[in-house]
């Protein structure tokens, strides 16, 4: 992000550099405390290379200091990083991009703008009046706040406050029992809210928004507030398919979510969160995969659809739901189970960290916890006859891990939603931030593959910092040149239901680490979805068209229509390219199945009820129980197989230890 010399720059965008935010400090401040010790030394030997004369002697044939380089040097020096064959190389670059670009972007200033956004025609939100948002009464929680060690004792306590701790934690306080509630995150509500895309991260996302696969591959989006994921999703609710259930009670043994026993299930929770299509509106960056699938002669309700939504009351005014709903319309497990536990009597701990299970004789005792506020750290101490871990699929197993839970099947089957993105460029502004944010689905390609791992389609609200970190860098110029279009892309996400599996384990500081490689047919659908992403923006009308691999890949000029033989080569192109680690921007917002549940104990880490296999009164209540992907957003999937799982906890409870 470096100063760049223009004829014309009135609002001085290209002569702005990173440095100029002091985007060099906020860099060094997230290596020095958001990482793992491992990745912060992986960074320093990154930065110590590219300073050392002898290492770029081997490395790239030259014997110099990186900051001795005139600028275009230093630019060819890094897009040989980014296109090298060498894995170890594009990792490299893809951790200083991401950073550097995200912060550049994302970062409000003094007065909560960041000069950058009018360049891009990416308008800050607008200040709100104290007294305008204050918290309903029916909708707060009062937490506890220890002020020492502290010890509690409850029937249940469930770690975890996001779609599936949220559901099991209502049930069980809805039915009498003592309920005490942990979540390692903020309790953070509408009026606390600030909008802003770095400040979110920082505060509400697990990592602080820097979370990656330990090849730093895939950036991992996965909540760590009140709500947990479904605070700052995209709010798209779609039922998990006949399918999907089928092969989870055939191949896993989930006795009954094929039935309509489950359909009640999935009914319920559709009925709390008022799941509707009526406010599903279809902003100019949805429209995109609408006005295309129809050019295409796509069939509504077949090949693509409109997606319903958990919004009460949005009226649209979505532009910043990403970053938590100021108005409460967003219809999150923060203002629907939550609240219902709370008025049933849990009790919430929050900014508190499930350390362990404590486990004796092969049984839950509790959970020890620690408490943390203004540098202070505090423990916490649950007793308790039944825990239910639900932090997500990324804490989950760490925390199974953390307390000597080993069983064979804890950490596997870690499912991502592999998926990537395409933006098109249209003549006139498109905006993708602005209004509902998910509400168009192409479906149409998803049963390519056998077992329905073929690609869908949908949008994404691309605010400054995530699309600054997806947009290729083949220059400083360049990049700047594609930032200043962002208003008039639309950004078209692939997504695929993954065959490969990953895998959680845990570091020496008992931290999560992903591990995780596509298969070779999650590489083929990606790119086949890619392709076909390309043929609906083209019908859209799109003028330019690129890709979000390392090395260019993008046709058209933006500003006439894309001819036939150069789209075509195009095509090609994307099919050449494929996809491989480090060599094109891969994300996943859906980490799951990775303590599954499943009759065999050596594939999975719970029965099909969700009690762990290995600890009774142990279960698991979030997206790790999923045995394989839905092959949709997985947010009602999750919701439901934990009020199944809910179910079976009541019956045990009810017959006493």
């Amino acid at each position: 992000m470096p100063s760049v010399p223009v004829e014309s720059d009135p609002d001085g965008f290209y002569g702005r550099r990173a440095s100029d935010l002091a985007i060099d400090d906020d860099v060094a401040r997230v290596i020095e405390r958001y990482v793992s010790p491992n990745q912060r030394a992986d960074f320093r030997r990154l930065l110590r290379t590219l300073e050392s004369p002898w290492a770029n002697l081997l490395l790239s044939g030259r014997s110099h200091r990186f900051s001795s380089g005139t600028p275009a040097e230093r630019e060819r020096f890094l897009l040989g990083w980014a296109h090298s064959r060498l894995g170890i190389k594009r990792q490299g670059f893809h951790a200083v991009k991401r950073l550097v670009l995200f912060l550049t972007y994302a970062k409000a200033l003094e007065g909560g703008v960041n000069p950058n956004w009018p360049s891009i025609g990416y308008a800050a939100p607008q200040p709100r009046a104290p007294q305008a948002n204050s918290e309903p009464s029916n909708l707060s929680i009062e937490c506890l706040r220890p002020e020492s060690e502290t010890s509690l004792e409850a029937d249940v306590c469930v770690v975890g406050t996001g779609a599936g701790g949220s559901v099991i934690a209502a049930k069980l306080a809805g039915s009498g029992h003592r309920v005490i509630v942990l979540d390692a995150g903020p309790y953070r509500t509408a009026d606390a809210f600030t909008q802003r895309e770095a400040e979110a991260y920082d505060t509400m996302f697990q990592g602080h928004g820097v979370l990656t696969t330990r090849d730093l591959a895939f950036s991992v989006l996965a909540g760590q507030t009140a709500g947990g994921s479904s605070t700052i999703n995209w709010m798209t609710c779609l039922r998990p398919p006949r399918w999907a259930r089928e092969e989870w009670e055939r191949e896993y043994g989930l006795a009954g979510v094929a039935s309509p026993a489950f359909d009640s299930f999935i009914d319920e929770v559709w009925s709390r969160l008022h799941v509707n299509v009526d406010e599903s509106l279809v902003n100019p960056s949805n429209d995109v995969l609408r006005r295309g699938s129809e050019a295409l002669g796509y069939r509504l309700g077949v090949d693509y659809d409109v997606i319903p939504r958990n919004a009460s009351g949005c009226e649209g005014r979505c532009d910043f739901c990403f970053f938590g709903c100021v108005y409460n319309a967003k219809q999150s497990a923060l203002v629907t189970y939550l609240p219902d536990a709370y008025r049933a009597g849990a009790r919430f701990l929050f900014d508190t960290k499930a350390d362990s299970v404590g486990i004796e004789g092969g049984e839950v005792r509790g959970v020890e916890a620690t408490f943390r506020e203004d540098g202070r750290t505090i423990p916490v101490h649950v007793r308790a006859r039944t825990v239910v871990a639900a932090g997500s699929a990324i804490q989950t197993p760490a925390l199974l891990l953390r307390s000597g839970v080993r069983s064979p099947g804890v950490g596997l089957g870690l499912r991502l939603d592999p998926t990537t993105a395409l933006f098109g460029e249209f003549p006139t502004p498109i905006r993708m931030w602005s209004g509902p944010m998910q509400t168009i689905v192409v479906s149409r390609f998803q049963d390519a593959d056998e077992g329905h791992h073929g690609p869908w389609l949908e949008s994404a609200p691309g605010h400054p910092g995530l699309s600054a970190l997806a947009i290729p860098w083949s220059g400083g110029r360049a990049h700047k040149d594609a930032m200043r279009r962002l208003d008039r892309a639309a950004s078209t996400i692939v997504l695929v239901r993954d065959v490969a599996e990953g895998r959680v384990t845990i570091d020496a500081h008992g931290e999560p680490v992903l591990e995780y490689r596509l298969s070779t047919r999650d590489r083929r659908n990606l790119t086949r979805g890619l392709q076909e992403a390309a043929r609906i923006q083209r019908a859209a009308g799109a003028l330019r068209i690129g890709s979000l691999h390392l090395r260019e890949c993008s046709v058209g000029d933006g500003s006439s229509p894309i001819r036939g033989a150069e789209f075509d080569a195009f095509i090609d192109r994307l099919g050449r390219l494929g996809i491989r680690e480090n060599g094109v921007a891969l994300f996943s917002a859906h980490p799951m199945g990775s303590a599954r549940g499943g009759a065999n104990p050596k594939t999975s880490a719970a029965k099909p009820t969700g009690e762990s296999h290995d600890v009774r009164n142990l279960w698991i209540g979030d997206g790790s129980l999923v045995p394989t992907a839905p092959g949709v957003n997985p947010m009602i999937s999750i919701m439901a197989l934990a009020a199944r799982t809910a179910g079976f906890i009541r019956e045990r409870l009810s017959h006493g230890p």
